[in-house]
C-alpha cells in the first residue's frame, strides 16, 4: 500500500462502529500490555506560535501490532484531532483516522473503567459539566453501571438535556448546585474546563470516587486541597505526563495538600483489571489527562472495523 492508497476513517465511521465497551476493554488491555513492557507512551509535546498550539502524542502497542501518533492543533480552545497508524512490525502506515471522535469516546470509557475499578458503590453520580465530554461521560457510566440519581452542574440550564437523559438511561436526571450535588455522592466527576476547584472537600462521604478529567494544563486544577488532602490514593494514567501536565497533582505537590507516596499510576498497580480500592470508606481520586495509549486502543478498534468491512 503507498503512501497515496492510505485510507481514511472519518468520525462518522468511528461514531457507528465503535462503542463505549469496547473501547473500556481495549484500553484495560493496553494498559496490562504497558505494565508488562510490550507497549509504550509517547509523552504529549506542545508547541505554540501566536494564537496557535500544535500537540502531539502516541503510543506503540505489540500486543495490537500498531502504533498511533495524534496530532491536534488548538485555537481560542477549539481542537481538532487526527491520527497516523502505523503497523508496529514493519512500520508501515495503515491508515489516517479522524480523532475527534475516537478522543470523545477513549476519555470516558476510561473513566468508566475506573469508577468500576474504584467506586465502592454506584448508586448516586455528581457529574460537573454538561458539554461534549460531560455528556459522554454520562453515556459511558450509564453502559457501564447502573445509577440510581444523576445530579449535574453546569452553568447554563440543562434541565430538558437532564430530562432527556433520565428518560434514556432509566434513572433520575436533575441540575443542582454543588454542593446538594456532591453531598452523599457516590461518584464524583468533573468533566469541565474550569481551572479552579468546583466544590469544597468537605462535602464528600466516605468511601467516594472522584474521577477529574476536565484539564491537562498543570495550573488548572478543579479539585481544591482539602480533597486531594483526604484522598488516600490519587491514581493517574502515566506519571511521566501526569507529573508534568495533571494541574491537581502538580498544585497538589506543590502545596502540600498531596504526597508522592500518595500518587499512582496504572503500571503500579498490582492488577489494572481488580478492584484498586482496600478501604472501603478511604476516598479515592483518578485524575486524567489523556495519554496516546487509549486513544491507539480506541483507533485499534476502528481499524478493525475499517478492515473487517472492507473484506
Amino acid at each position: 500500500m503507498t503512501a497515496s492508497a492510505l485510507p481514511f476513517i472519518d468520525d462518522a465511521f468511528i461514531a457507528s462502529h465503535v462503542d463505549f465497551p469496547d473501547v473500556q476493554q481495549a484500553i484495560q488491555a493496553a494498559f496490562i500490555s504497558l505494565r508488562q513492557g510490550q507497549a509504550a507512551i509517547q509523552a504529549r509535546s506542545r508547541t505554540d506560535c501566536l494564537h496557535f498550539r500544535l500537540s502531539t502524542m502516541g503510543a506503540v502497542c505489540h500486543g495490537m501490532g500498531l502504533s498511533l501518533v495524534k496530532t491536534y492543533g488548538t485555537v481560542q480552545g477549539r481542537f481538532d484531532f487526527v491520527c497516523n497508524l502505523f503497523d508496529a512490525v514493519s512500520g508501515r502506515p495503515l491508515a489516517v483516522l479522524q480523532g475527534n471522535e475516537l478522543t470523545r469516546l477513549r476519555t470516558p470509557a476510561l473513566t468508566a473503567l475506573a469508577v468500576q475499578r474504584g467506586a465502592r458503590r454506584t448508586q448516586t453520580l455528581a457529574l460537573f459539566g454538561a458539554g461534549a465530554q460531560g455528556k459522554a461521560h454520562l453515556e459511558a457510566l450509564s453502559r457501564a453501571c447502573r445509577f440510581e440519581e444523576v445530579r449535574v452542574v453546569d452553568l447554563q440550564d440543562v434541565r430538558a438535556w437532564c430530562a432527556e437523559a433520565g428518560a434514556r438511561w432509566g434513572c433520575r436526571v436533575v441540575q443542582c448546585g454543588a454542593e446538594r450535588a456532591v453531598r452523599e455522592a457516590d461518584v464524583v466527576v468533573t468533566a469541565t474546563r474550569s481551572k479552579t476547584p468546583l466544590f469544597d472537600g468537605d462535602w464528600l462521604s466516605p468511601g467516594t470516587l472522584v474521577a477529574a478529567i476536565g484539564t491537562s494544563l498543570p495550573g488548572g486544577t478543579e479539585l481544591d486541597a482539602t480533597t486531594l488532602r483526604r484522598a488516600s490514593r490519587v491514581i493517574v494514567e502515566w506519571k511521566p505526563q501526569s507529573l508534568a501536565e495533571a494541574g491537581e497533582v502538580v498544585v497538589g505537590l506543590r502545596s502540600g495538600a498531596l504526597t508522592p507516596e500518595r500518587i499512582h499510576d496504572l503500571t503500579e498497580l498490582p492488577d489494572v483489571a481488580a478492584p484498586w480500592r482496600v478501604p472501603a470508606d478511604d476516598i479515592l481520586v483518578f485524575k486524567a489527562v489523556g495519554v496516546g495509549l487509549t486513544d491507539l486502543a480506541a483507533a485499534s478498534l476502528a481499524w478493525q472495523r475499517w478492515q473487517g468491512q472492507i473484506c
